[in-house]
């Protein structure tokens, strides 16, 4: 006879996609273009293109949701380009440093 735990287990379904820390702003400013860029950068092999949505968790513990995108810098060389943040519907003050920037999901 099977424990009523591990018949309990088998019947949780885990078609939920989990939030995953994306990013913790050291910097928020204004470059060319719409929208606020974040520090630091860093590479993708696959970046995601277009706007999505993203939460950004303040250092007070309040939250936000915003649309961001990711900005790929076009360099030539053997590493994969980097990228960087933009959010949009914020100012960089708005975006203090510690501020985590989480996925969203669908």
């Amino acid at each position: 006879m099977e424990d009523a735990a591990e018949e309990g287990a088998r019947e949780v379904a885990y078609d939920r996609v989990m939030s995953e820390r994306l990013l913790s702003v050291e910097d928020a400013f204004v470059a060319k273009g719409p929208g606020v860029v974040v520090m630091p950068r860093f590479t993708s092999a696959a970046p995601p293109r277009g706007k999505f949505a993203v939460q950004l968790r303040f250092p007070d513990g309040s939250s936000r949701e915003v649309s961001a995108e990711v900005d790929v810098a076009h360099m030539r060389g053997p590493l994969p380009p980097f990228a960087m943040y933009r959010l949009h519907g914020v100012t960089p003050e708005e975006v203090p440093a510690g501020t985590e920037i989480w996925s969203v999901a669908p």
